[in-house]
């Protein structure tokens, strides 16, 4: 046998020993990627990295570490639905990661909503918006507030199957942003955002990115969130039509 051949032969060899071994580590009842022991370490980084004390009373304890894991490590939920402003947003001051600073959140506006995504987006002539836009780039579009109500469930109230299909299918159950600024109460002047958009559709909120979580991994972010403080939020701009939107009835 040439030298060729060989060096053919064994390449395959490795190639299905290599198949081989994956089937087997695959089929394996003790090997998976996402076995107890791997869940286990995240779910203890959950609670090290938890940033407001957890209400545990009636909790699986697993299911919120595993949700504080993928809302404060994976998802950075907070970086969008903070209620803090600038300089430092949804860090504390003396916090600030970007300045040098030790990173510590602020739970004084942890999640509580807010933050305005297109008011302060400055319109560029020919450019932004889009010509086929009018004067209307689209909704001014504000981070909802997440913390539970005094029922314990996130988001001012929502059921875990509504929570689901917000993460899944971008369901707007307020409907406060509508496709057509006419649908609000007072608007100033009513405008229309083009087809394809459905205002009916979350716009900004990235469930694109979260729909493939499984069932377990959206329980236990809706856990992690029904155990963080509850925030009424009165400090923020509300949405518009939607003066209580940020409200949050805490049962004090």
């Amino acid at each position: 046998m040439t030298q060729q051949p060989r060096l053919s032969l064994l390449v395959a060899t490795i190639v299905l020993t290599g198949a081989a071994l994956g089937v087997m580590l695959i089929r394996s009842p003790g090997v998976n990627a996402h076995d107890d022991d791997d869940e286990g370490s995240l779910i203890k980084i959950g609670f090290k990295i938890a940033p407001v004390p957890l209400n545990l009373e009636g909790k699986n304890r697993a299911l919120v570490g595993l949700g504080s894991f993928i809302v404060n490590a994976q998802g950075d939920c907070n970086g969008c639905h903070t209620a803090g402003g600038p300089p430092n947003f949804n860090y504390a001051n003396g916090g600030n990661p970007y300045f040098g600073q030790p990173t510590v959140t602020d739970p004084t506006t942890y999640l509580a909503g807010g933050t305005d995504f297109f008011a302060a987006v400055p319109a560029i002539p020919g450019v932004y918006p889009p010509p086929e836009y009018g004067s209307y780039a689209g909704p001014d579009i504000i981070t909802r507030n997440l913390t539970p109500d005094k029922t314990g469930r996130p988001e001012g109230g929502r059921t875990l199957e509504q929570f689901k299909e917000i993460m899944r299918k971008g369901t707007d159950f307020d409907h406060i942003h509508p496709t057509c600024t006419s649908a609000l109460p007072t608007p100033t002047p009513p405008n229309c955002i083009p087809p394809p958009v459905d205002g009916e559709i979350l716009q900004v909120m990235p469930w694109p990115v979260f729909h493939d979580m499984t069932d377990h991994q959206l329980e236990a972010v809706y856990e992690y969130l029904s155990a963080i403080p509850c925030i009424d939020n009165t400090f923020s701009t509300p949405p518009a039509g939607a003066p209580n939107e940020l409200r949050n009835d805490c049962g004090h």
